[in-house]
């Protein structure tokens, strides 16, 4: 806040004009409650901010209250631990952002505004028990989604568990945003509960993940290709096998072709494929069409092999469950 003040006072100040007379022209003042302002108390979280809309003032003030709140959650320097493949990894908790925050301060009033000049300074404040109350009220909701999705797994096949579990990340996200916005503002509840609990639900995710055995087949023209997702999903430490037994958790279906042509001394290969993933009993789960081209200047087989590479890449940056239809594509 010290450097919009600062800021705000510099473009204020106006230099002598060099007129004829040397009349010196009349300065500006900043307000004294923007040199001198509120301090924070266990009721009331205030922000200062400036601009030159009405609007541009307010989100100022916010970003102050945010910036505020960014740096609590930050000293409070708390970790977590995440099991990926049998390997320990250690996330902070301070991966929130202050877009985050900022979507979440509705309980704000304005206290002072004041036009300066061309600026607007303006003073906002927050009750800590009303933001607390309202998070409290988005996080309950988020967590009895949650709960109850995880509650249900077991009465699910194995793959339709793995969905549940991935299309829960967005809300496990946005819940552990507020546990930290409630820790961060002074909220009571234990939330070191809720994070531990939310990071068995991750746990859970890759768990299922990892213990899942897709069989992959495909027409007699896309072996090749069927190879290349099988070798994709095995670099994803994830147990995959060209097989068209239903033994397996999930079953992957490749069908389509390669149409190969001439373009001048260019040897051009065009793959069209669609990707069904079925699970264990048969039951569709999606069907995704697919197009990639390759090219080479030796032969077609070349040309092939650069269509599949490139269907692999574009396979590989969209997300291999995203593009087995695992994962909804608005998440």
């Amino acid at each position: 806040m010290i450097r919009i003040i600062t800021t705000s006072i510099i473009a204020l100040l106006t230099i002598q004009a060099c007129s004829l007379d040397s009349k010196p022209v009349k300065v500006a003042s900043v307000p004294s409650w923007v040199l001198n302002p509120s301090s924070d108390t266990s009721n009331t979280i205030y922000g200062i901010g400036s601009g030159f809309s009405y609007d541009e003032a307010k989100q100022a003030a916010l970003k102050d209250i945010t910036e505020k709140l960014m740096t609590e959650i930050s000293s409070q320097g708390k970790s977590e631990l995440s099991v990926h493949n049998s390997s320990v990894s250690r996330s902070a908790n301070q991966q929130i952002n202050t877009r985050t925050i900022e979507t979440q301060l509705s309980d704000y009033k304005v206290l002072k505004s004041e036009q300066v000049g061309s600026e607007l300074f303006m003073q906002v404040s927050m009750s800590r028990r009303d933001f607390i109350k309202n998070t409290s009220s988005r996080l309950k909701e988020l967590d009895d989604k949650i709960r109850s999705t995880m509650q249900d797994l077991s009465k699910k096949p194995k793959l339709q568990q793995l969905i549940a579990t991935q299309d829960l990340e967005p809300a496990i996200t946005k819940a552990r945003s507020l546990v930290l916005l409630l820790q961060a503002a002074g909220g009571q509840q234990n939330t070191d509960q809720y994070l531990a609990y939310y990071g068995s639900a991750l746990k859970k995710s890759n768990d299922l993940l990892y213990s899942l055995r897709f069989n992959i087949s495909s027409s007699n023209n896309l072996k090749d290709f069927a190879k290349h997702l099988t070798a994709l999903l095995h670099n994803e430490n994830i147990s995959a096998s060209i097989s068209k037994s239903k033994n397996g958790d999930a079953h992957i279906y490749i069908s389509g072709g390669i149409k190969n042509s001439m373009l001048f001394s260019q040897h051009i290969a065009q793959l069209k494929i669609s990707i069904k993933t079925s699970d264990r009993n048969n039951r569709v789960i999606s069907v995704i069409e697919y197009e990639s081209s390759g090219s080479s200047t030796s032969n077609a087989n070349s040309a092939s092999n650069s269509a599949i590479k490139n269907m692999g890449q574009k396979i590989k940056d969209n997300g291999i469950l995203k593009s087995l239809g695992l994962i909804k594509s608005n998440t």
